[in-house]
């Protein structure tokens, strides 16, 4: 299998931006760790605090007392004593290494423009969306893997505890077991005697898995196989639609929007192809065409960014792509749990029918023989 490899282009061809020269040293973090659900309260928060008039320094002992995500109450004394110190809001969240490349770039910007309680409004509700759609993806696919998991147990328990019994009973007996039941005998000896065995394959394989997904090669191949599915292709196109929305309302230009975009993505694949788009408009090119070469993208992204650079109108277009993207999303999803739930429980029933027919038919054909 065969996927794109990751580079970055070439610094000495790159265009250096006054965004770069002003947080080279913070686009170069990490993601952070604290969970989306506790960046939305806390930007919501500080947005009603410093809208209300109350100074930075004031406000972070109070949203640390008032935090229950155990992340933010722990690291907001440090930025606190980072901002005491003279620091900006935007530098201490970016030393203290926990909040998002994206998050502590869009300070910067708050902090630019003299409208932080505007933008930390914007980022709590870009964070709640966020939340929302990772809401939906799991109650989508909590059903199926219960299902799944339950009807699992059950055939791994009557392969394992109940097909042994009826092989005993009929041992004694001439009568030829099926070759259903055979199959399945001889899969239960297996587990039965090798059974620490396979178990701790399946953990070496999952440690090894967990292992390759940490690398560079391993980042690479799941990001490229992700945008092999239609839900997450609508998620990317409705991400950088929502970033790209956020940065041009908040005044930036589209060089310096696009590059903190690149930052945002959680795809590498995605993320080296913006990087790319963001030297393109720098050369020159539209950021239409620029991004309808990007194949895993919705079509119409492109299309109305194009038609939204040509009347000046940009920012209204990108937020008008947004909302379809949002409704899209949530229709694929839908559409995916309808169609994975009768699949998984089509699946299941099969299996488990085997299961009974290879313990029923050996019964029939003891009774034909009395």
């Amino acid at each position: 299998m065969i996927f794109p490899q990751i580079t970055q282009p070439e610094a000495a061809n790159a265009p250096v931006s006054i965004w770069h020269r002003d947080v080279g040293d913070l686009l170069a973090r990490g993601a952070g760790k604290i969970p989306p659900n506790d960046l939305a309260v806390f930007c919501n928060k500080l947005s009603f605090l410093l809208e209300a008039g109350v100074m930075l320094k004031d406000v972070l002992p109070l949203l640390a007392e008032q935090s229950r995500g155990r992340m933010i109450r722990r690291i907001l004394p440090e930025v606190h004593k980072k901002v005491l110190q003279g620091e900006s809001l935007s530098d201490a969240c970016a030393a203290v290494g926990a909040f998002p490349v994206f998050i502590c770039g869009m300070f910067k910007v708050g902090e630019k423009t003299t409208q932080l309680p505007r933008v930390c409004a914007q980022l709590s509700e870009y964070y709640e969306h966020k939340v929302q759609a990772r809401s939906e993806l799991r109650a989508a696919l909590l059903y199926p893997a219960m299902v799944s998991l339950m009807m699992l147990s059950v055939i791994i328990i009557a392969v394992t505890f109940v097909l042994p019994g009826y092989a005993q009973m009929f041992a004694a007996s001439d009568v030829t077991l099926p070759w259903l039941t055979q199959a399945l005998l001889r899969i239960s000896d297996f587990v039965t005697a090798r059974g620490l065995l396979l178990v701790f394959a399946i953990l070496l394989l999952a440690i090894g898995l967990a292992v390759f997904v940490r690398s560079d090669k391993g980042r690479a191949f799941f990001s490229w196989l992700v945008l092999r599915f239609t839900l997450f292709r609508v998620g990317v196109s409705l991400h950088i639609s929502q970033v790209l929305e956020l940065m041009l309302h908040a005044g930036q230009p589209l060089s310096d929007a696009l590059s903190l975009c690149a930052e945002a993505q959680g795809n590498t694949c995605v993320s080296s192809d913006l990087t790319r788009v963001e030297y393109e408009v720098a050369a020159g090119r539209t950021l239409g065409a620029a991004l309808n070469d990007l194949i895993y993208l919705e079509p119409l992204l492109a299309g109305l960014v194009r038609v939204g650079e040509e009347s000046g109108k940009l920012p209204q277009t990108l937020t008008q792509c947004r909302i379809h993207f949002e409704t899209q999303h949530k229709r694929v999803l839908q559409r995916m749990n309808k169609l994975v739930e009768p699949i998984i429980t089509l699946t299941m029933g099969i299996l488990m029918a085997l299961v009974m027919l290879a313990i029923v038919l050996p019964t029939f054909q003891l009774a034909g023989a009395l």
